[in-house]
């Protein structure tokens, strides 16, 4: 650009670098033929060839590798100038927007059929393909009674929703449910199956597992009592010690938070305190 503004009569060097805002030292030395962009080029060849061979390595333990393998001599600016001109960032997971939940004091209902609560249990079974499993509870917050309690492979929202649907036709609906923010207690699915049912569904605070207190009692209860106490070599197994574990829990062990006595029994005592009409 500056020869061809020389070439203008009574042009010079010195007037062109003027008004093009150049340096006349770098059009001399670009006239000699050191080009820069030529470097540069090279250099981000070297570190694209690095980030390729070394795939999880952030800027500064590639700039310090080159520095100690290569024997590179620019310095940091230069070099983190053209990585990212290069897009050579790692490419970082996005972190998932923290969810927010209001505190909720555990108290536990003063009718029966009120108030449930819901979480999972991870175990697995000793078998030749020694399978991860999933064990859902389900309770009621009044009489501590164990409503469902099954191992499954995996469960989605919609295998909850079927489980939770035998429930209600069996006892009816709840008004609310507590649930952590698992995935399948968020799930959209689930929303709406309880606004159909007219069903509050309360989310502990995350990281807050004290809030859903009885149903981690449960939890631990089924642990101590019945999952570690066994090997089970098959889910069928699994699922067979688990229903002779809650019929013993729900008709013969004494509960101390319902006076010693056991969930059915409590509940036989207390037919005037459900919340709702029992389905037929």
């Amino acid at each position: 650009m500056i020869d061809h503004v020389v070439r203008l009569p009574d042009r010079s060097v010195r007037q062109g670098c003027r008004v093009l805002g150049i340096r006349r030292q770098t059009y001399h030395n670009r006239k000699s033929g050191n080009r820069p962009e030529e470097q540069d080029a090279e250099l981000i060849d070297l570190l694209r060839r690095t980030c390729s061979r070394f795939v999880a390595w952030g800027f500064w333990m590639i700039f310090h590798y080159l520095r100690n393998e290569h024997e590179l001599k620019d310095n940091h600016k230069r070099v983190y100038r053209l990585w990212k001109q290069a897009g050579l960032h790692l490419r970082l997971p996005p972190k998932r927007s923290k969810i927010r939940r209001e505190y909720q004091e555990l108290l536990s209902p003063d009718q029966i059929n009120e108030g449930w609560a819901m979480d999972f249990v991870s175990d697995w079974v000793i078998g030749p393909e020694k399978q991860s499993i999933r064990v859902i509870n389900i309770m009621d917050e009044c009489s501590r009674r164990a409503l469902w309690t099954e191992a499954h492979t995996s469960i989605s929202a919609a295998k909850l929703i079927k489980v939770l649907d035998k429930i209600v036709a069996w006892r009816g609906a709840p008004a609310y449910i507590r649930c952590d923010n698992g995935p399948e207690f968020i799930a959209g699915r689930l929303k709406v199956w309880a606004d159909k049912h007219d069903i509050e569904l309360r989310h502990i605070q995350p990281g807050k597992p004290s809030q859903n207190g009885l149903m981690e009692r449960l939890n631990k209860t089924l642990r101590v009592e019945c999952l570690d106490l066994n090997w089970f070599q098959s889910l069928e197994e699994l699922n067979q010690r688990i229903q002779d574990w809650s019929v013993t829990y729900n008709q013969i062990r004494p509960h101390s938070s319902i006076g010693y006595k056991s969930p059915v029994n409590y509940e036989n005592l207390n037919q005037n305190f459900y919340f709702r009409v029992v389905a037929a």
